[in-house]
């Protein structure tokens, strides 16, 4: 019985050390910290396909939005003059992921306008791809633009 017991405690420490040797250490220093639903970064924005297509994703969703909120005083065409005609993508130029029920990127959109300048806005979108949806959440200007 006494046998029995000791190989018993042997193989529950053999166990513990192997889940210690495996499992990475909450200290590693080479290991990145990653919150759980917090916002991450996402990398080579210019040279990513699939977000420059999200961002011009939105700009189509906005537009379409404003055309059909013509006279909505909430509407920033209504608001804006600037903003009156559809903006044209020209591209991301930040973008960050947030696992939620799906994926939410926020992007920071360089658009040009009709007249030809260019605006900074940000945008808020939710991918859920086994429900095949893409909804557009938030799309505002950005009041001062930093890059």
């Amino acid at each position: 019985m006494a046998a029995m017991l000791k190989v018993s405690l042997i193989l529950s420490l053999l166990g513990f050390l192997v889940i210690a040797v495996v499992t990475p250490s909450a200290a590693n220093p080479f290991r990145k910290s990653v919150v759980l639903g917090g916002k991450s970064g996402v990398p080579n924005i210019r040279t990513n396909r699939e977000i420059q297509e999200l961002g011009r994703y939105c700009v189509e969703q906005f537009n379409q939005q404003e055309q059909t909120e013509q006279g909505n005083i909430g509407s920033i065409a209504k608001t804006d003059t600037a903003m009156s005609n559809p903006l044209v993508f020209s591209r991301v130029v930040s973008a960050q992921k947030q696992v939620v029920a799906g994926t939410k990127y926020y992007l920071r959109i360089e658009v040009t306008q009709p007249n030809g300048p260019t605006r900074m806005f940000d945008s808020v979108v939710v991918i859920q791809p086994w429900l095949h949806s893409k909804q557009l959440l938030g799309f505002t200007p950005v009041v001062s633009p930093i890059y």
